[in-house]
C-alpha cells in the first residue's frame, strides 16, 4: 500500500470541489479572514497536481466556509428539491431522508457523506 503521504491527485479530478468553492465565495457572506481561506484554496487548485494530503484539507476548508457562510447563501445558491422526494412528500422524515437513516454525527448537527 502506498504512503497517502506521498500521492498526489491531478487537480482537474478535483473540479466539484473547486465549483463548490466558487459557490461559497459568490454567495456566502464572509469576512476577510475566510475570503482569505478561500484566495488561497483557489491558488492550490490552479496547480497541476496537489498532494492528497492537500486535497483533504481543501475539503476540510470547504466545511469551514460552509458553515461560516450565511444560510441566506444556500437559499439563493442551491435549487429547491421538488418530486417526491422531497421533505413534504410523506415518505421519509422531517429532514427528508428516508426513515431509519443516520441524518447526525451523533452531536445533532447534520453529517456530510464521506467525512469522519
Amino acid at each position: 500500500m502506498d504512503d497517502p503521504y506521498l500521492q498526489s491527485v491531478r487537480t482537474a479530478k478535483l473540479a466539484a470541489l473547486a465549483h463548490a468553492i466558487r459557490i461559497v465565495d459568490d454567495h456566502g457572506d464572509l469576512n476577510h479572514r475566510y475570503q482569505a481561506l478561500i484566495d488561497d484554496s483557489q491558488v492550490v487548485l490552479d496547480s497541476n497536481r496537489i498532494w492528497l494530503t492537500q486535497a483533504r484539507g481543501l475539503v476540510k476548508r470547504l466545511v469551514v466556509l460552509a458553515k461560516a457562510a450565511n444560510e441566506t447563501c444556500w437559499t439563493r445558491a442551491l435549487p429547491r428539491r421538488t418530486g417526491s422526494s422531497g421533505p413534504d412528500s410523506g415518505s421519509g422524515t422531517k429532514s427528508g431522508a428516508p426513515r431509519g437513516a443516520d441524518v447526525s454525527d451523533g452531536g445533532g448537527r447534520p453529517s456530510i457523506a464521506g467525512s469522519s
